[in-house]
C-alpha cells in the first residue's frame, strides 16, 4: 500500500461479526461482490492499524481496535496450479470468536 493513498472508512462484514476499518478504493473494489456490503474475507489480511472497532456477535459487543490477526503462510498447492499462500483468520480479543476467515491463492 502507498502511503499516500487515500483510505477511507467502510464496514466490512463477516460471518462472527463485523469491524470497521480504513481500506483504500482498491481494496474496496476488490471486495465488493456486487452488493452494498463489503466482505472483510475479500479483503484480506489487513494491518491492526487500520482497524477502528469491530463487533463480535458471540459477545454481542462492540470493541476499539483491531480483532487478533492470526495467519500462516503454508504455501500449499491445491492442484492445476493453484497455491494456497496464505490463510488466516480475525479473532475477537475477549471470546476469541472468529469474526471473519479469508484466504489467499496464487496461480503458477
Amino acid at each position: 500500500m502507498n502511503e499516500n493513498e487515500d483510505l477511507d472508512e467502510r464496514k466490512l462484514l463477516g460471518s462472527g461479526g463485523y469491524a470497521f476499518a480504513r481500506i483504500t478504493e482498491e481494496e474496496e473494489i476488490k471486495a465488493n461482490l456486487g452488493i452494498p456490503q463489503i466482505f472483510l474475507a475479500n479483503v484480506g489480511r489487513l494491518s491492526e492499524e487500520r482497524f477502528l472497532k469491530y463487533y463480535c456477535n458471540a459477545c454481542g459487543k462492540e470493541y476499539d481496535g483491531s480483532p487478533v490477526i492470526k495467519f500462516e503462510s503454508p504455501n500449499e498447492e491445491l492442484g492445476q496450479g493453484v497455491i494456497l499462500v496464505e490463510k488466516g483468520e480475525y479473532k475477537c480479543k475477549n471470546c476469541d470468536n472468529i469474526i471473519a476467515l479469508y484466504r489467499k491463492f496464487n496461480n503458477k
